[in-house]
């Protein structure tokens, strides 16, 4: 990547939170290439490149005779702006977005792991068993450990034979990457949850779509308030807020 490309994105970056933040409304124009070059020490052309991949993003469109208006982000599909809702700054969780997102997440995860159960093939079933094998040796290695799991929930997506899911994955997974430590605390690299990853390939492996919706059920029930409680003590907010918004 060329540095021009880099200070590009490093613009559109910006300027994606900034429309994510409300900071630039919708409706609003952009400020114009010089003022936002000089505002960001780049050159307009720079700024022109970084305004085509807010385009791709679904963020703002050209409009003749006006300038570049920004568009509403609830109605882009890119992942980069949701991530940008989840963590709008570095060291901060916006508590509302992770919720929502944590919700989808569990339904989700809930209609995938049935999917795989019914569509598995014997080569989905040989993939899935191998990943156990990789976990089993991994149990000592925190880091490498999560990063197991997030392969095994890609095949395991796979396994559902519905492409939707496998991108969905890819989706949750840059969240997840970018609240790691948020999300460790959930797979943590010990027996009962390995157990939990065997028990998931026993069920698939034997079609059992209620007991696998049931153990899917209640790890999500689990793990969301962890993941939450997570989510406010790395924002610096105070755990009262949660066990308020629980009663």
């Amino acid at each position: 990547m060329s540095e021009g490309q880099r200070k590009a994105d490093r613009v559109a970056d910006d300027l994606l939170k900034r429309i994510v933040r409300g900071e630039l409304e919708v409706g609003q124009v952009l400020p114009r290439e010089a003022e936002l070059a000089e505002a960001h020490g780049v050159n307009r052309s720079v700024i022109r490149e970084a305004i085509k991949l807010l385009e791709v993003h679904r963020l703002v469109r050209p409009v003749r005779r006006r300038g570049t208006e920004v568009l509403d982000p609830m109605r882009s599909v890119s992942p980069e702006v949701l991530r940008a809702m989840i963590a709008p700054s570095p060291g901060r969780v916006n508590r509302e977005a992770f919720a929502d997102f944590l919700e989808v997440r569990a339904s989700l995860d809930l209609q995938m792991s049935s999917l795989a159960a019914q569509r598995r093939t014997e080569a989905d079933l040989e993939a899935l068993d191998g990943h156990v094998a990789t976990l089993e040796a991994l149990l000592h290695d925190r880091v490498a450990y999560f990063e197991a799991v997030d392969r095994f929930t890609l095949t395991l997506a796979r396994a559902a034979h519905n492409r939707i899911f496998e991108m969905l994955v890819w989706w949750n997974q840059e969240v997840s990457r970018d609240l790691q430590d948020i999300f460790r605390t959930v797979r943590p690299a010990s027996e009962p949850h390995l157990d939990g990853v065997r028990l998931l390939v026993g069920l698939v492996r034997r079609q059992e779509v209620e007991p696998i919706r049931s153990l899917v059920s209640a790890y999500h029930e689990w793990s969301i308030p962890r993941l939450m409680a997570g989510a406010m003590l790395s924002s610096g907010e105070p755990l009262d807020r949660l066990l308020e918004d629980a009663r």
